[in-house]
């Protein structure tokens, strides 16, 4: 059986920053690759522009060992996609790590893969009526990083740890303590 690769879904109004270190930790080992709403390239939120390899609907989820998802100002750009949340529901069907931050977990939300799981999100207190429907079904925790059996999401400001729990969830960081040094050489913590 051929490596697992990563899969990154951009769309229009995502803050890449937020999963770059985890594609970055990821891709020695789980090669990754960009899935657009129509397969066309990403402009980013800093101006860089990302090939993209696929549009959501023709991604081979049989691929991909890991699914990544950034937040965003601007999920409404994608939310009602169809072909995104099937993409999503095909990962969670094979097992696949759906790890998203910041407002990615309302993608997961929106495929109804967070009813009976916990997770966390980056909007705080922020439109409690406008997003209680999505969590609808799901423990929120008020935490930094949370992991529940394949999905892992985060709130922004963890965007470090979030992608080391993802490249050690994905065995690209083999032990504990490689990814403590991980985590604390991106903090730049010395030890």
């Amino acid at each position: 059986m051929s490596k697992l690769k990563t899969l990154v879904v951009f769309y229009p109004g995502c803050v890449e920053y937020e999963i770059m270190l985890a594609a970055e930790l990821l891709n020695k080992t789980s090669p990754v690759d960009v899935a657009t709403p129509d397969g066309s390239n990403h402009e980013g939120s800093n101006g860089m522009t990302y090939r993209a390899s696929y549009r959501y609907s023709n991604a081979l989820v049989e691929q991909y060992g890991c699914i990544l998802i950034p937040g965003g100002g601007n999920v409404e750009s994608a939310i009602n996609d169809e072909s995104l949340a099937l993409l999503l529901q095909a990962g969670a069907k094979r097992d696949v790590v759906l790890a998203a931050i910041c407002a990615g977990p309302l993608f997961l939300a929106k495929a109804g893969l967070l009813r009976g799981k916990q997770f966390t999100h980056g909007f705080g207190d922020k439109f409690p009526n406008l997003l209680a429907p999505f969590w609808k079904g799901a423990e929120f925790r008020d935490e930094p990083l949370v992991t529940d059996g394949n999905l892992i999401t985060a709130k922004p400001e963890a965007h470090i740890d979030f992608a080391v729990a993802v490249a050690r969830k994905m065995g690209a960081i083999p032990t504990d303590e490689r990814a403590e040094y991980f985590r604390n050489l991106y903090k730049g913590v010395r030890t």
